[in-house]
C-alpha cells in the first residue's frame, strides 16, 4: 500500500504525465487524470482532488468538451478557495478564461484573466504570467483590436525570454506573425514565424511546429510561391501524422486545397478527404467551411447545381452550428447557475436554473431535428447524380463500413471498365451513352451476393464490393459480372463493322484492413490495366 507522501507524489506524478500528453491524446490524459483523482478520493487528499479536477478540465478543453471542462475547473476553484491556494485558483481561472474564450463570452473571459493578473501580484508563476497574457491578446486579436493584443504578446514574450519558456515563445512569435499575416505584412510576419519554428524546434512542441509549417505556407501562397508554400505544407502532413490529431490535419487540407486552386489544379480530392475527416470527428465549422470552398469550385467551374447542392448542404450546417451555439451557451450558463445554487440557496436561483433547463432541453430538440434534416441532405451528397449509385465518396464510406466487420469470408473489391466506351459515345452521342451507363448499372445494382454493393468510381469505371470464400468463388462472380453486362447487346460502331460492349475487370482478394483501402483498390485497378492489355473482354484477380 502506499501511503502519505509517497501517495502524493504518485498522484502528482500521474498528474504531471497527464498534463504533457494532453495536447496529443486528450482523451488518456483524461483517463490517467481520472485515475489520479480516484486515488485522492480515496486517501482524503483534498489539493490532489483539485490538482485532479484541473487535468480533467484542461483535457476536456483540449477535446472541446467545454462544459463539462467548466464543471471539473468550478470544482477545482471550491477547494482552491477552501485552501486559500493562490496557485491553485491562478491556473484554474485561467482555463476557465479559456472555457469562456470557446463560447465566445469575452466579457466573463476577461474578468477571469484579470483575476489572474491580480493574483500574479502575489505569487510568482512566469509560466502562467506568460499565458494569461498571451490569452488577453487573443481577446484583443479576436476583436481586431491588433494593437493592444501585440502589445499583450509582446509582454508575454518579454517574461517568457526572462525565464527560458520556450514552448510559450514559440506559441507568442507565431500569434504576433498571425497579426502581421492579417495585417497584410507579410515581412513582418515571415521574420516572426521563422521565429517561432526556430523555438518549437528547440522544445520538440510537434503541433506548434506543425501549425507554424501551416501558417508559413498561408504565407508563402499569399506572395505567390506556391512551391515554396507546398514544402511547408508537407512538413506540416509529416508534424501532423505524429500526434493524429484531425482538426489540425482537416484545416490542412483545406489549405492544400487553396494551393490547387492558385495553381489552377483541381482541390476537391484535397477538400473531400478535409469533408470525410471534419463528419467524422464532428467539426461543425470546419464542415461549413469547406462547403464554402466547394461552392466557389463549382461555380467557378460553372457546374451551378453542384454549387447550389453544396449551398444546401452549407445553409443547414450553418443552422445546425447556430442551434449547437445556442444550446453550448444555455448549458455553460446552467452550470454556472448550478454551480452558484449549489453555493446559495436562492429562490431565484433555482428558478432560473429550472428555466434554462428548460430552454436547453427544446434546443437541443431542435438541434436533433435539424441534424436529421442534415443527414438526409449528406446522404444525397454520397450519390451519383445520372447512375443514383453511390458516388466515389460514398464508395468510401461504404469500404469502410464493410470493412470493418470481420469474419470468417473475405473481402473483395472489383473495378469495372466498359471497353472502348468513347465509340460508343462516337457513335449514339453522349445523351446515349450516359443511357448506357444507366442501363449497366441496372444490370449490376440488383445482383445478390454477400455484402454486395456498386459505386460509379469515375467516368465508365464502376466498383463494387462483396464478401467471398476465396478466389475461385471470386473469379466465378467476376465472369457472371461480365457477362452480365455482354447480355444486355449494346451495339456500337466499329471500323470492322458493329460490336457489343463488354467491360474488363480488375480485382483484389484480401482481408482488408480498413486503413489501407487505397492499396487495395490500387490492386483491383493494376489487375484491370492487365485485363485491358491482353485484350480487354477478361477478369484479372490479385
Amino acid at each position: 500500500m502506499v501511503l502519505g507522501g509517497n501517495m502524493i507524489t504518485k498522484i502528482k506524478t500521474m498528474l504531471d504525465i497527464s498534463k504533457k500528453q494532453a495536447l496529443e491524446n486528450p482523451q488518456a490524459s483524461y483517463s490517467l487524470a481520472k485515475e489520479a483523482f480516484a486515488l485522492a478520493c480515496e486517501n482524503d487528499l483534498e489539493i490532489e482532488k483539485a490538482n485532479a479536477y484541473y487535468c480533467m478540465a484542461y483535457s476536456c478543453r483540449v477535446m472541446s468538451d467545454y462544459s463539462n471542462g467548466l464543471i471539473y475547473a468550478l470544482k477545482a476553484l471550491d477547494i482552491f478557495n477552501g485552501h486559500n491556494d493562490l496557485s491553485g485558483i491562478l491556473k484554474v481561472r485561467n482555463i476557465i478564461g479559456i472555457v469562456y474564450f470557446y463560447y465566445s463570452d469575452y466579457k466573463s473571459s476577461l474578468e477571469n484573466f484579470m483575476i489572474a493578473i491580480e493574483i500574479l501580484e502575489k505569487i510568482k508563476d512566469p509560466r502562467l504570467e506568460s499565458s494569461v497574457l498571451n490569452n488577453i491578446g487573443e481577446i484583443h486579436r479576436v476583436a481586431e483590436d491588433f494593437e493592444k493584443a501585440l502589445d499583450y504578446y509582446k509582454r508575454a514574450l518579454e517574461i517568457s525570454f526572462e525565464n527560458h519558456l520556450e514552448m510559450n515563445i514559440a506559441v507568442i512569435y507565431m500569434n504576433i506573425g498571425q497579426i502581421y499575416y492579417l495585417q497584410k505584412e507579410y515581412v513582418k510576419a515571415l521574420v516572426q514565424m521563422i521565429n517561432c519554428e526556430e523555438y518549437s524546434k528547440r522544445s520538440n512542441d510537434i503541433i506548434t511546429h506543425g501549425e507554424v509549417q501551416t501558417k508559413l505556407g498561408r504565407l508563402m501562397l499569399a506572395q505567390g510561391d506556391y512551391e515554396k508554400a507546398r514544402e511547408h505544407y508537407l512538413s506540416a502532413l509529416k508534424h501532423f501524422n505524429k500526434v493524429n490529431n484531425r482538426f489540425y490535419m482537416v484545416e490542412l487540407l483545406m489549405d492544400f486545397a487553396q494551393l490547387d486552386m492558385a495553381m489552377k489544379l483541381n482541390p476537391k480530392p484535397h477538400l473531400m478527404e478535409a469533408l470525410d475527416y471534419a463528419i467524422e470527428n464532428n467539426l461543425g465549422s470546419k464542415i461549413s467551411e469547406i462547403y464554402k470552398q466547394l461552392i466557389a469550385y463549382h461555380e467557378a467551374n460553372d457546374d451551378y447545381k453542384k454549387a447550389f447542392d453544396y449551398f444546401k448542404l452549407y445553409h443547414q450546417k450553418e443552422r445546425e452550428i447556430e442551434a449547437s451555439n445556442l444550446s453550448m451557451k444555455l448549458e455553460l450558463i446552467s452550470v454556472e447557475f448550478s454551480y452558484y445554487k449549489e453555493k446559495n440557496e436562492k429562490e431565484q436561483n433555482k428558478l432560473l436554473s429550472e428555466k434554462l433547463k428548460h430552454e436547453v432541453s427544446e434546443s437541443k430538440k431542435e438541434l436533433q431535428e435539424i441534424k436529421l434534416e442534415n443527414e438526409k441532405l449528406i446522404e444525397v451528397s454520397i450519390i451519383d447524380e445520372l447512375t443514383q449509385i453511390y458516388n466515389r465518396r460514398g464508395i468510401t464510406q461504404m469500404l469502410s463500413q464493410k470493412t470493418s466487420v470481420k469474419g470468417p469470408l473475405m473481402d473483395l473489391v472489383f473495378i469495372i471498365d466498359i471497353d472502348y466506351f468513347k465509340l460508343y459515345n462516337d457513335t449514339w452521342g453522349h445523351v446515349k451513352g450516359d443511357t448506357c451507363l444507366q442501363q449497366i448499372t441496372e444490370q449490376l445494382k440488383h445482383l445478390k451476393y454477400e455484402d454486395y454493393f456498386i459505386g460509379r468510381y469515375g467516368g465508365e469505371e464502376f466498383l463494387c464490393y462483396m464478401k467471398v470464400k476465396d478466389k475461385d468463388e471470386a473469379m466465378e462472380i467476376g465472369l457472371k459480372i461480365k457477362e452480365s453486362v455482354s447480355s444486355l447487346n449494346l451495339y456500337y460502331d466499329t471500323p470492322k463493322g458493329q460490336r457489343s460492349i463488354t467491360v474488363s475487370i480488375g480485382g483484389c482478394i484480401d482481408r482488408m484492413a480498413n486503413e489501407n483501402l487505397n492499396r487495395y483498390i490500387e490492386e483491383a485497378d493494376k489487375c484491370l490495366y492487365q485485363a485491358k492489355s491482353a485484350g480487354r473482354n477478361r477478369v484479372i484477380i490479385a
